[in-house]
């Protein structure tokens, strides 16, 4: 995201410009689509396409670098480069779009007086990200990512005792199950584009 130039709002395909559906709505079905076990990733694929290019028909092999590069430069956004002399820093992420949903939905009218709810289809992908991350900490968002991210008290006195089981139970009240965190999905993503590409360049 860049304050300097407009959203881009369009991709070129075969010389041709189509318009992109990039509004967090329809950025978080695609994370819904992924977790879909019904529907193979070629599947996926051709979905995807037709989710975030407006009116546009072409192969399969278009439609997955198009998606492809739809995810990598404008939904999880590319990595800046690391010379080695500062230390990267932590990637893990504590939620899930999905799990989550009601209290980003209830985080966003708190912080920021904004209804998600009214915004569907209005607010670009990008704009939402920048938003959920820089929420403070008071909202219940926050608070839950904080209370996974937590480090157990390991001391043996008497607050350190109740600090740990209040963690631990708090803890398992928001715990994330398997794969249901943003990085794990987004992990699994790169993993399926992956995958199919190779198959792509050995004609499958």
């Amino acid at each position: 995201m860049s304050l300097k130039q407009k959203l881009d709002d369009t991709i070129t395909i075969d010389g041709v410009a189509y318009n992109l559906d990039l509004s967090f709505d329809n950025v978080l079905r695609w994370y819904d689509l992924m977790n879909d076990k019904s529907i193979d990733d070629i599947g996926k694929v051709e979905i995807a396409f037709d989710m975030f290019v407006v009116d546009c028909e072409t192969d399969i092999k278009i439609k997955l670098y198009t998606v492809q590069r739809i995810i990598d430069e404008y939904v999880v956004g590319k990595q800046e480069p690391n010379d080695g002399s500062a230390k990267p820093p932590d990637q893990k992420q504590y939620y899930s779009f999905d799990k989550d949903a009601e209290f980003i939905f209830a985080s966003f009218l708190q912080e920021y007086g904004i209804d998600l709810l009214d915004q569907q289809g209005i607010m670009r992908w990008e704009k939402f990200v920048a938003l959920l991350n820089g929420m403070r900490d008071k909202t219940k968002f926050r608070q839950i990512i904080g209370i996974r991210a937590a480090e157990l008290p390991t001391g043996n006195d008497e607050y350190s005792v109740k600090e740990r089981e209040r963690l631990q139970e708090l803890k398992q009240i928001y715990a994330l199950d398997k794969n249901q965190s943003v990085e794990e999905q987004d992990a699994a993503m790169d993993g399926m584009f992956k995958s199919l590409v190779n198959m792509a360049k050995k004609g499958g």
